[in-house]
């Protein structure tokens, strides 16, 4: 098994809605290394644990850490997923699921991380009428409960709000970081529009 410690790895932290999806999604995609479901950016550690988490008050999401190698994707290409599914109009929620640990956010823990998040955010909050997506460095994060990881590979048929076709879509599809000029939404179309154009 190969354990030595990849030094191209990042990391990046999503919370857009119950974590299974998001981490099914970020899993999916070619270049991610690892997705680990947690709890990010509450008011103490006692607290990061679903029961009361799920009970409302700690200020903690439902967040995913992802790892992944720059050198197979971009941070571009992480955000254009994770865009694509959530709505960014919504506050507390996401899908069915309803509750302030469902609230989307962007969390970075370095500078470089920073500028590509901020940058990116700035074109999908001018693309909306409403923006409720957090931007802001991450605090804290601790991984959930053993159940949680890789949820949904362990339960195929477990609740997802993200749909399974898009999910499918985002491991097949290549975006180059500088492609990210328009919203998620609109590139994602265009892409796909190319693709079914007769050659």
């Amino acid at each position: 098994m190969h354990t030595e410690k990849n030094t191209q790895e990042r990391v990046i932290y999503l919370a857009g809605g119950c974590f299974w999806g998001i981490e099914h999604l970020m899993r999916a995609i070619p270049g991610v290394l690892d997705a680990k479901s947690g709890y990010a950016n509450g008011r103490r550690e006692a607290d990061a644990n679903y029961e009361a988490v799920c009970a409302g008050g700690t200020g903690f999401r439902e967040t995913v850490r992802v790892t992944y190698d720059p050198t197979q994707v971009s941070l571009e290409a992480l955000l254009l997923a994770y865009f694509y599914v959530i709505d960014p109009t919504e506050v507390n929620r996401q899908g069915m699921d309803l509750g302030s640990q469902y609230q989307t956010g962007v969390y970075y823990a370095d500078d470089a991380a920073k500028e590509t998040v901020e940058r990116i955010a700035s074109i999908e909050r001018a693309a909306s009428k409403r923006f409720y997506v957090e931007i802001c460095p991450l605090r804290n994060f601790y991984p959930a409960e053993e159940y949680h990881q890789n949820y949904l590979e362990k339960n195929p048929n477990g609740y997802c709000h993200i749909p399974r076709k898009e999910i499918e879509l985002f491991s097949r599809l290549h975006i180059r970081p500088e492609e990210y000029q328009k919203c998620a939404a609109q590139l994602v179309q265009e892409k796909l529009a190319a693709e079914t154009e007769p050659m």
